[in-house]
């Protein structure tokens, strides 16, 4: 599936968990921003990365766009690959509670982001 992502296909997995698209923009061809809103109204920050390994970078990247852009959680999510223990490392070291690992989009309408988790649903 991740070689041939298209954001078009991203928006739709977005919305089949539940969340209205606000913004989608691909970064590079194997990485997405998403601005997701739930039912709730709560705003959300998807950095989508379609790549074997996730790197510590990626976990950096997410936390300076969640700093700058109105979301309140943000999610780096693996598509088809794993975190590196570099990337659980800096994540663990960021002790942000606005930022979330997870290899599956969490559903809009289910139990609200745990501060800070590493959600590896769906794997």
């Amino acid at each position: 599936m991740a070689a041939k992502l298209s954001t078009r296909e991203l928006c739709a997995l977005a919305r089949t968990a539940g969340y209205e698209v606000l913004e989608a923009t691909q970064l590079r061809p194997n990485r997405w921003s998403l601005l997701l809103r739930n039912p709730a109204g709560t705003v959300l920050l998807v950095l989508a990365q379609a790549r074997p390994l996730i790197t510590a970078a990626d976990v950096q990247d997410l936390a300076d766009l969640v700093r700058l852009r109105p979301a309140v959680h943000g999610v780096l999510l693996a598509i088809d690959g794993a975190f590196s223990p570099a990337a659980q490392r800096t994540f663990a070291e960021l002790a942000n509670e606005r930022l979330h690992l997870a290899s599956s989009l969490p559903p809009a309408a289910g139990t609200p982001l745990p501060a800070g988790a590493a959600l590896q649903t769906g794997r």
